[in-house]
Formats: C-alpha cells, sequence, structure tokens
C-alpha cells in the first residue's frame, strides 16, 4: 500500500508541474477577463450579474475571495484552476478504489458487501493499484484537463465536484464490509448522503449543466435499487441525498428557469449532430491543442486500439466452474456507473443545444473522469484477466503497451503544442494593449468592436481612454451594429486625431463593416498596427473636416433598385479604387441564400473585372434571412480590377436572384441554378435584372501587385523606347463576316512615351484585301500615352467589325501605331490570326407567319412578322413558344436586348422574357433575317384572361435602359395575337 501512495505522490508532483508551469505566460482571454471584472465587484453586483447571465455564482465567488488573497495577476487568477485540477488526481485514484470494492449483482451477497473481489482470477477481478493508478495516470497527463487547468474558468472546479459526487453517491450505493460494521453506521449513512447533497448542490452552483450528472447518478440509483436485495435500507439515504441537492439550490431555481432558452449570445439554429460528436471525440483524446484533422486521425487510432482490446476481452476462455465465472467485465456494476456518467451528461448536453447551435466540447468536462476510468478499466482487465490461449495473453499486453504508448504520444504532442506552438495561444489582448498604450498619441482615442469583450481589455490597459461599440455587458448576437452608431463615433473621436480600432468578434456584432466604414469615411488608414493572435487592430488618421460625414447621409449615389418587391438597393459609396458599398434595405423576408453577381463594364460594353464574382450576398453569420425588414445593411465589396485597367469612369453591373440546389444536392450554392430576380418600376412592372450602377471611379492605373515589370524583350509590336505590345487577348479565333468581336491588347510604356499615338485594325482576309476593322485615339480608352510611367501596362479593349465581303479563310490582324504630331509616322505590325468562318447567315424571310408585322424600328431593323404556338393559348404553369422574324435595315453601333411581357389590364408585366437575341445586334448586316424564338412561362398563378404581349428592343448598358423607338415614336410594339390563358 506503501508503494501505491509513492507513486500517486509521485504523478501529483508531476500533475501540478505540468499544471504550473508558465501558468502566467499567456494572455487572458475574453472568458477570463470576465472572471477578473466580476472578482473586482461588490458581492452583491456580483449575485446580480450571475444572476442575469448562463452561469450560477459558485466559481466567481472562489475566485473573489481568491482576490482578497492573492489579488488580480494571471497567476492568481488561474491558481483556484489549478487547485482543483491537481486534487481531482487523488480523488479520482481514490474513486476507482472504490469502484474496484463493487461486484456484478449476480455475486453479490444478499446481506453484506465485501472489500474485495469473489476470486483473484475472476473477470470481474481489478487491482486496485492498476486500475486506480491508471485512472489518476490518465488524468494526470491529459492535454485537455492540464489546459482547462490554465484557465480562470469554473470547469476543473466543476470536474472535482463530479468526481467527489460520483464517489459519494458509491460510498452510500456500496459500503464495504468495515463501513457495514461500524459502530456509528446510523451517523455514516446520514453524513454520506447529507455530503452528496451539499457537492451536488456546490456543482449545481457551479455550472448548469451538473443537473445532468445527477440524471445519471438517479439512472444509476434505480437500477441498483432494482437489483439489490437490500434496496429498502437505500432508499432512505438516496432520498435523502437527491431531495437535499434540490432543496439546497432551490434558491436559484427560479434564475435557471428564468433563463432557459434565454442565451442571446448564439443565433438560433440546428446543432450539426455530427460535427459536434466528432470534436467531442478529438478533444476528450487529443486536447484543445491539436488541428482537427489531425487530432481526427489520432481519435481514429486510439479508437482502434481501444475496439481491439475490447475484442480480446470478448473472446471466451475454457470453460470453467462456477466458481470461476467467465462473464464479461462490461456488465460489472462499476462499468455501468462510468457508462452512464460518460453518456448520459453528454446525450442531455448535446440534446438541449440542438436547437441551438452554441456548443463546445468542454461544456461535457464533467464526464471526462468517466472516460479515465473506463479507460483504466479496461486496460486493466486487458492484463489481469486469464488466458486460455498463448496467443490472446500476448495480444492482451501488446495492445496494453501500445494503448499507454499511444496515449503518451498524443499527450506529448498535444501538450507539445500548448506550450510551444503559437497557433494553440490563447487572443493575446495583452501584447495588443501594450502595444496600442506604447503607440497611441495623446489626441487619439481607442474604439472597440465589439463592446462585450471590455472586461479582458479593461484588465490590461485600464479603464479609461476607449469606447465600446457598441457598450452591452454580454454578448448579443441581436445587437448587430447599424448605421446610426455614427453618433456614437462621433462622440468618441470629438477632439480626436486618430483613432485604433481593436477588433473581437467583431463579425458576429458588425458582421457588415459597418464602424470601419465610418471610420473610411472620416480618416485614412495607416496600416501600421501589427499583427496580433486572435485580436485585430487598425489604425486611422483622422480629417477633422469630415466629421460632419458622420451626421450625413452615407449614400453617395442612389440607387433604388427594387429587385421582385423582396429587396431594394438604395445606393452606393466608393471608398477608395478598391472598394465599394452597397446599401440595401430588405422589404420582406428574405432566404439564407441570395446570391450576388458583380461585374464592371464601361460605356462600351467591355469588361474590366478579371473576371465576373458570383457569390452569396452577406456572410455565413449574417446571412440575409438576419437582416431587419425596412432597416439598412451594407455590404462591401472589393473591386475586381484587371490588371493595366486605366483610370476613368466605369460602371458597376449587379444582379441578385436565388440559386436552385444542383442535382443531388440539398442546399443550394453558387455553383446551382442562378435565377435573376426582376428590377421593378415604380408601379411593380418588370423592367430588366441587371442594375447598371454608373460612376464607378479609378483614380490610378491598376498595377500588377509585384510592380512594373521590366520591358519585353519580344513583344508583339516593337516601337520602344515609345511603346510596345505585351500580349494580344482574342476570345474569339473564328468569326462570320459582320459579326463584331472584342480584342483586349496589353501596352507597356517605353522611357520616352510622350507621342500622342492613336491605333486602328486591319483584317488581310485569306484572298489578300485588306480592311479597317476597328480604330481608337487612344491605346486605352481616354487615357492617351504621355499620362503613361515609364515601364507601365496598360490594357487596352476595342470592337473589331468583321465586314460582310470578307472572305472565307485564315486571316491576319495587322495593328497600325499612328502618330500624327511632331514627327508623324504610320508603324505596322502583324500580332494576331483569326479563322473568318463562311457565313451562316439567312437573308430569306419566312415565306408564312402566324402575325404579318412591318414594325420599323428606327430604320435600324424591322420586325417583320412573330409566331405563336397552339394558337397562343397556355393554361397556368405551361409555356408557350414565341418566334420573332427581324429584319436588319443597317448597322448596329449598339447591343441591344428584346423585351419581350405579357401585359394585364393595368399594363403591368406578369410575362418577362427579356434576352439577348441568337447573336448581338451589333452582328447584324443589313437586309439579313434573325429568327428569334422565346419561350414564355405563364406563371402557375396567374387567372384565365387575354394578355396583351408587347415587344421591342432596349440598350442594357445604359442606365436609363432607353429604348430603340419605332419610327412612329412608340417605344413598343404590341402584338396583334394575344396570350389566351384557360384553364
Amino acid at each position: 500500500m506503501k508503494k501505491n501512495w509513492f507513486w500517486l505522490i509521485i504523478l501529483i508532483l508531476a500533475g501540478t508541474a505540468l499544471r504550473l508551469a508558465w501558468l502566467d505566460r499567456q494572455s487572458l482571454w475574453y472568458d477570463e477577463g470576465v472572471t477578473w471584472m466580476l472578482s473586482q465587484m461588490p458581492l452583491t453586483e456580483l449575485i446580480k450579474w450571475t444572476a442575469a447571465d448562463i452561469q450560477p455564482p459558485l466559481y466567481y465567488l472562489i475566485i473573489w475571495i481568491n482576490d482578497i488573497i492573492f489579488s488580480d495577476s494571471e497567476w492568481a487568477l488561474r491558481v483556484p484552476s489549478v487547485f482543483f485540477g491537481i486534487l481531482t488526481i487523488p480523488l479520482i485514484y481514490t474513486l476507482g478504489r472504490r469502484l474496484s470494492s463493487i461486484h456484478p449483482p449476480s455475486h453479490q451477497p444478499s446481506n453484506q458487501l465485501t472489500s474485495q473481489p469473489t476470486h483473484p482470477n475472476s473477470s470481474f477481478f481489478i487491482l486496485h493499484s492498476p486500475f486506480s493508478f491508471l485512472a489518476a495516470f490518465f488524468f494526470t497527463l491529459s492535454p485537455l484537463m492540464i489546459y482547462y487547468s490554465q484557465e480562470a474558468r469554473m470547469y476543473t472546479l466543476l470536474t472535482f465536484e463530479a468526481t467527489l459526487a460520483g464517489y459519494l453517491l458509491l460510498k452510500i450505493l456500496h459500503p464495504t464490509i468495515k463501513e457495514t460494521q461500524d459502530s456509528n453506521r446510523l451517523k455514516t449513512r446520514l453524513l454520506n448522503p447529507l455530503l452528496y447533497a451539499v457537492v451536488s448542490a456546490m456543482a449545481l452552483y457551479t455550472h448548469y449543466f451538473a443537473a445532468f450528472l445527477l440524471v445519471a447518478h438517479a439512472l444509476y440509483a434505480l437500477f441498483v435499487l432494482w437489483q439489490s436485495e437490500a434496496s429498502r435500507s437505500k432508499l432512505l439515504p438516496l432520498l435523502l441525498a437527491f431531495s437535499g441537492s434540490v432543496l439546497l439550490f432551490a434558491p436559484w431555481l427560479p434564475i435557471l428557469l428564468a433563463r432557459l432558452g434565454d442565451d442571446p449570445s448564439y443565433w438560433p439554429g440546428a446543432l450539426k449532430l455530427n460535427e459536434a460528436i466528432r470534436k467531442v471525440a478529438i478533444t476528450f483524446i487529443a486536447g484543445e491543442t491539436v488541428i482537427e484533422q489531425i487530432g481526427w486521425w489520432l481519435t481514429l487510432a486510439f479508437l482502434t486500439l481501444i475496439v481491439l482490446s475490447f475484442i480480446c476481452l470478448l473472446i471466451p476462455n475454457q470453460p470453467t466452474s462456477p466458481s470461476h465465472p467467465n462473464s464479461s467485465f462490461i456488465f460489472h456494476l462499476s462499468s455501468l456507473f462510468l457508462t452512464l456518467w460518460l453518456f448520459i451528461p453528454l446525450v442531455l448536453i448535446l440534446t438541449l443545444s440542438y436547437q441551438s447551435p452554441k456548443f463546445n466540447p468542454r461544456y461535457a468536462l464533467l464526464a471526462w473522469p468517466a472516460l479515465a476510468l473506463l479507460l483504466a478499466q479496461l486496460l486493466t482487465n486487458l492484463i489481469t484477466r486469464p488466458y486460455s490461449l498463448r496467443v490472446t495473453f500476448y495480444a492482451a499486453r501488446l495492445l496494453f503497451v501500445l494503448s499507454i504508448v499511444f496515449f503518451l504520444a498524443v499527450s506529448s504532442f498535444s501538450l507539445f503544442n500548448w506550450f510551444n506552438d503559437p497557433r494553440f495561444s490563447k487572443d493575446d489582448f495583452q501584447a495588443l494593449a501594450q502595444f496600442v498604450k506604447e503607440r497611441k498619441a495623446p489626441d487619439e482615442t481607442v474604439l472597440l468592436s465589439s463592446g462585450h469583450f471590455f472586461p479582458v481589455w479593461a484588465y490590461y490597459y485600464g479603464w479609461d481612454g476607449w469606447t465600446p461599440l457598441p457598450w452591452m455587458l454580454r454578448l448579443d448576437v441581436d445587437q448587430v451594429t447599424t448605421l446610426p452608431m455614427a453618433q456614437t463615433i462621433a462622440e468618441a473621436v470629438e477632439g480626436q486625431a486618430g483613432v485604433w480600432l481593436v477588433t473581437w468578434q467583431d463579425e458576429v456584432i458588425d458582421p457588415t463593416g459597418v464602424v470601419p466604414f465610418w471610420l473610411d469615411r472620416i480618416g485614412e488608414r495607416r496600416h501600421d498596427a501589427g499583427d496580433f493572435w486572435g485580436v485585430g487592430l487598425e489604425h486611422w488618421q483622422l480629417n477633422p473636416h469630415h466629421f460632419d460625414r458622420l451626421h450625413d447621409n452615407p449614400i453617395q449615389r442612389e440607387a433604388q433598385l427594387n429587385f421582385a418587391d423582396q429587396i431594394e438597393l438604395l445606393g452606393y459609396t466608393q471608398l477608395n479604387d478598391s472598394e465599394l458599398v452597397l446599401f440595401w434595405r430588405p422589404k420582406q423576408p428574405l432566404p439564407d441564400d441570395l446570391v450576388f453577381n458583380f461585374d464592371l463594364t464601361d460605356v462600351d460594353g467591355f469588361s474590366w473585372s478579371r473576371q465576373p464574382l458570383t457569390g452569396r450576398l452577406g456572410s455565413d453569420v449574417y446571412p440575409p434571412s438576419r437582416w431587419p425588414v425596412g432597416e439598412t445593411v451594407i455590404t462591401h465589396h472589393q473591386l475586381p480590377w484587371q490588371i493595366g485597367t486605366p483610370p476613368g469612369l466605369y460602371i458597376a453591373e449587379v444582379e441578385l436572384g436565388a440559386v436552385a440546389p444542383p442535382p443531388g444536392a440539398s442546399t443550394a450554392t453558387a455553383a446551382g441554378d442562378f435565377s435573376g430576380w426582376d428590377i421593378l418600376d415604380a408601379q411593380g412592372r418588370p423592367q430588366r435584372r441587371t442594375g447598371l450602377l454608373p460612376n464607378v471611379n479609378l483614380s490610378h492605373l491598376v498595377e500588377p501587385d509585384s510592380g512594373s515589370l521590366p520591358q519585353d524583350d519580344d513583344p508583339l509590336a516593337d516601337l520602344f523606347p515609345i511603346i510596345g505590345l505585351r500580349r494580344s487577348i482574342l476570345p474569339q479565333k473564328s468569326a462570320q463576316p459582320g459579326d463584331r468581336i472584342p480584342l483586349a491588347l496589353l501596352w507597356q510604356a517605353g522611357e520616352y512615351n510622350l507621342d500622342d499615338v492613336s491605333v486602328a485594325f486591319d483584317l488581310i482576309d485569306s484572298k489578300g484585301d485588306v480592311y479597317r476593322v476597328g480604330s481608337s485615339l487612344t491605346p486605352s480608352r481616354r487615357f492617351n500615352l504621355p499620362r503613361w510611367q515609364p515601364g507601365d501596362m496598360v490594357l487596352g479593349q476595342y470592337w473589331l467589325d468583321i465586314p460582310p465581303e470578307a472572305a472565307p479563310g485564315p486571316g491576319t490582324l495587322q495593328l497600325h501605331i499612328v502618330n500624327v504630331t511632331a514627327y508623324p509616322y504610320d508603324e505596322v505590325f502583324t500580332f494576331d490570326e483569326i479563322e473568318i468562318t463562311p457565313t451562316e447567315r439567312n437573308f430569306k424571310p419566312p415565306e408564312q407567319v402566324d402575325m404579318p408585322l412591318d414594325a420599323n424600328f428606327s430604320d435600324q431593323t424591322t420586325l417583320i412578322g412573330a409566331d405563336c404556338g397552339a394558337g397562343c393559348r397556355a393554361a397556368p404553369g405551361e409555356t408557350l413558344p414565341l418566334t420573332l422574324y427581324w429584319r436588319a435595315e443597317a448597322g448596329f453601333d449598339t447591343s441591344y436586348t428584346v423585351f419581350t411581357h405579357a401585359l394585364d389590364a393595368d399594363d403591368t408585366v406578369v410575362i418577362n422574357a427579356d434576352h439577348l437575341p441568337p447573336k448581338p445586334t451589333t452582328g447584324w448586316v443589313p437586309n439579313e433575317i434573325i429568327i428569334d424564338p422565346i419561350t414564355l412561362t405563364i406563371p402557375a398563378d396567374l387567372p384565365p384572361g387575354t394578355y396583351p404581349i408587347e415587344v421591342g428592343l432596349y440598350d442594357a448598358a445604359d442606365p436609363a435602359f432607353s429604348r430603340l423607338p419605332l419610327t412612329g415614336g412608340d417605344s413598343r410594339l404590341i402584338l396583334p395575337q394575344p396570350i389566351i390563358v384557360a384553364k
């Protein structure tokens, strides 16, 4: 026995060293900051705080007393957790010894319990020292228990209380022979239940989830009463124990009931059980300081060893006599007790969290000692039970050794990460506060976003010189920062020349970036704030002349785009060359997933984005479904300029809509089938699906991230030192005569880029004929060459009009660089090739149509007829084919969109089929016939009736969406045959 205590003392000393190691090296984090703040309150205020919080007061009362004794350093705040973590080591050892004395129900004497197993070779036999020592060994070296022993929170206290309560319950239910023969038996029978009631009530006053431990204890007690012949003698102590727990907690019970379901620190939703269970498994086995992917493989490997050990125990031995039973240890009462302790709290916690996805494995730490005891029990049985086969004998010992070695390896790996790897450090408020103290000027202030983390900030920085945004005592996910926060910011920055913004969980409280938006409006980011683990810091130099912007309308340009009467785009504000802020106002509750398409174009129809952006509107933590109806919400968008985009004014194109899930998927993604919402006019009539935001300004040439590149040694067009052509981008390598195709050229300025050059493009067809197919007064928009800096790379985009008379076959593109001032020149370079395909144009009008027409649109095109299938009759929910026949009268300079609308009696659009014609109007040649097929989908809820059809053309690139008028002045044509909707 002395030897057992010697090794236990070694474990206690090792556990103490590990728990005290570098105890105050890391910063307090938010939860620990709250612990400190409560320790500074008057006792009555502390009680009031916890009554309104989700945590009961006992742990904070202990810290309050601890603060009086040891002050409030990081070490002092954390040492109570160390203390309870160390106390649990001998306690779990003692609990293991108590579990060792429990017999299976089928072998208990009817009138007494013994302190030893019935036979040394029984499969229920668990040696006191190996089992108890192993359990204490696992607890001592557990990286999870060490981690929370170094945190100023209540979890090690709760674990200690759960272990002590379990020990006291076993003393009530399974007294030893010595205890049953004690002359003070009556006193003992009363003392243990009273102690259990006190400890259980303490656990409830430490954490509400302790109630789930009591449920597990009650289930075990009921099972023992059901199995025991002496159940009547145990009933009274059990009633005293459990009723005493309830009575002691009763004063706080109304507070608990008032707090049920009232946790504003997380969003409503459903817990992902598979993810939660996976996290619990990883955390319980590998701790908090492993990367999840690595932790999952370590967990699977350890569970594999456990399963193999379990299988080894299930292998039957040779038949034995009745006095040597061969039952499996899993039917032992101790195993039942530990299994209930491990799984009942975990299942109930997950069940309670299912409707609120706020869950962390630390909530289930009160069940962790049961895991340590079960593992110890399994491995002890593995090496103490008899084996009839030599192979199983050695296999059992091999599995035992592998399990111990694996546990030590995982523990060492996790503890190494905890003590050495900065990725697993606590959020570094300490270093950040010190950084700001050293660098903040007297005329600067500090803003906190979100404001709820002020306790830990005050611990390191002090109580003066900062403003929380917003002010709130606890995290409340419903207090999302909105634009009126400008008033609080205005008060905070009055008379200040600079602002330091400290951010933590700002993605929860300020998910749309309201605070940075306002600071960008009144100041300039300095980019001199450092980088700190887990906490953000930014610095602004303020411009007092812009402070009035905090009281002005934040929208620079109005838009008033109504998307399907679901949400309005009120307007936009451009903060700088790379960021655009959009202002939305929901008109109705919105779905979680709204897809937002964004592109940058110009008045000539060219795209200047690296690629059009498609993604979800809003963020994961603040999706559109959480946006309040009628309130303005902002979204930030980075402008994806292509390299070489010249300065100037551009157009932002926006589309908004829903996405159907891809085949086989249950949720919508950006990869699904996008369905854009109609943009409605003031009368609610669909007009288009793309909103245009003009006057997006680019003030500087967009350069590569690496800066200017050296001059190309082999350019496509070498006119250095004036200008050179680095690259030709021809999206279409083939075209028909009469087509209009885009061309992009990447230029580079030479050292003497003083000539104001223009460019022109020629096509040499397969017959050698030369045609001028395009030209530009500058190499790129209105950005003429003398404005370029040497080495600048500038992108130019152009339309090439392939002449109708161009011969089919391979063609060559030539570039003319022309200067007409000073020293004139016209340098010619061949830079690309294109295939001219035989024309597939149709110049023969249809012989017969349902609706012959002669509608001339501004002498550019004539609608000569239309066909409507099924006599233009359809039922709600069906589709109806409509075909328009256009004849081009002259060349187009504008790419027009065809609108096709069905109208009700109030002239409101009920069916919208706007579309681009089969080929762009800029590619139509005189007398060409364009067949334009359309599918009209009849809404399922459209009432029966007659609905006229209006058709025409409009310029989708014009913010006013100007229509091409008929020669008579009308902007639309009503077809003679309406749609007839009938059931």
